[in-house]
């Protein structure tokens, strides 16, 4: 078993990166779905601006420490940390850029999976993703470069049933004579997290080829696959540490608007929905698609529920031919601030329980969860050999029912010793 991400190939890195990718598009399916059903969908819009304007400028400047291109204020710098980020999910959004001058570039989708999924809703709730949230968030992920920079759509849905070629097209531009964007409380907030401030060291490869930073120029599409072994490990955690703000921040935005007790029940819902088909998707990629509780152990390792190692430590162990134990070590995730600790493992102090079973049943759906007398956050797995069948929860077939869900990642393996710039 391989239990440090750094033990994975550059191959597998990269496709496990773009894994985490998907899980935050995961994420964001079962959160918004329940949000609707127990608010409305009102409630949607305004929480939703909330949640990425909360922690995408903290994660876009974690990013480009990590990888070599912070200090920079142009649109090449904005259009890396857009490459890096679990918004624009690889593949899933087909997004290609293209730098003018350092003050000037466009960047255009050729297929968007969100607009795939949105348009069977009508036009009304096309209008409320490509327009009322895009145009906030956009702007919040630019100024976390430079607080003059603009992104201003070109063209975007609601497509005319006429429409061919690219989904939307957006100009990004540095405007000098514009009143510069100020940072909204709420992301100076987030900003104060343990989970904002954790420290991800960068270890020597294991393995040659690949850039170990994207300080160069800019690709039209960056392909994990042209990184560094070293330069993955470290893209892959902070891809799951973009997944928890994104948990964390949307549960805040509940919490102060419908009580906390309404954001623990989006957490526990979201994480059923999402942990469930994450270990799907991760079972199959390991290639133990039969389940059994080796499967699960290997999967939990490896499962963005439990990245990174570095604020969120768990261990473990087999106990049986049908059974392992688990438990949430002592870390920084359990030591957040009560109003800034909102998310699964918060909700997990709490005793709900059914988003950590659903990550062990989306594995093998026998695996059962059982408290340890005498430790809150330790259980014991147990794979029945005799499966009673039983309909998927409500979260897990909303998860499931998404184009997501069949989206099928394609690997780049001839950039492996390969690299290309298109831009400089």
């Amino acid at each position: 078993m391989k239990k440090n991400l750094s033990d994975f190939s550059r191959a597998q890195l990269a496709q496990l990166g773009r894994e985490y990718m998907l899980a935050a598009q995961f994420n964001s399916r079962t959160g918004y779905a329940a949000l609707r059903m127990k608010h409305g969908d009102e409630s949607y819009k305004e929480i939703a601006i909330t949640n990425w304007l909360a922690v995408s400028p903290v994660y876009t400047q974690r990013m480009q420490k990590a990888m070599g291109f912070a200090g920079g204020t142009d649109v090449p710098t904005i259009f890396k940390g857009l490459q890096l980020e679990c918004g624009f999910t690889h593949q899933y959004f087909d997004v290609h850029f293209e730098v003018f001058s350092p003050d000037k570039g466009r960047f255009w989708l050729k297929s968007c999976g969100p607009l795939l999924e949105t348009e069977p809703r009508g036009e009304a709730a096309v209008k409320v993703m490509c327009h009322d949230i895009e145009d906030p968030t956009f702007d919040g992920t630019a100024i976390a470069t430079n607080p003059r920079a603009r992104v201003r759509p070109v063209h975007r849905p609601p497509r005319l049933p006429t429409h061919s070629g690219n989904h939307c097209e957006w100009s990004v531009f540095i405007d000098y004579d514009a009143e510069p964007l100020t940072e909204p409380a709420v992301t100076t907030v987030m900003r104060g997290t343990k989970l904002a401030q954790v420290v991800i060291p960068r270890s020597a490869s294991r393995e040659a080829g690949g850039m170990d930073d994207y300080s160069g120029p800019v690709f039209e599409q960056l392909q994990l696959e042209q990184l560094s072994h070293a330069a993955l490990v470290v893209v892959c955690k902070e891809m799951a540490i973009q997944n928890h703000l994104l948990i964390n921040s949307l549960m805040i935005a509940i919490a102060e608007k419908y009580g906390q007790e309404a954001a623990y029940a989006v957490a526990e819902f979201q994480m059923t929905g999402s942990g469930w088909v994450m270990s799907n998707r991760l079972r199959d990629w390991l290639g133990c698609a039969a389940g059994g509780i080796d499967a699960i152990i290997d999967v939990c390792a490896i499962h963005p529920a439990f990245q990174p190692c570095e604020y969120h430590a768990f261990e473990i162990e087999k106990t049986g031919a049908s059974s392992a134990s688990i438990r949430i070590r002592e870390c920084s995730a359990l030591h957040e601030k009560a109003e800034l600790s909102l998310g699964w493992f918060a909700a997990l102090q709490r005793g709900q329980t059914a988003g950590l079973e659903a990550i062990m049943k989306g594995v093998d759906p026998r695996a059962q969860l059982v408290a340890r007398d005498g430790d809150a956050m330790s259980w014991d797995i147990i794979v029945d050999e005799i499966l009673v069948e039983s309909p998927d929860p409500l979260a897990v077939q909303i998860a499931k029912g998404t184009v997501l869900y069949q989206t099928k990642l394609e690997d780049h393996i001839q950039l492996l010793q390969i690299k290309e710039s298109v831009s400089g």
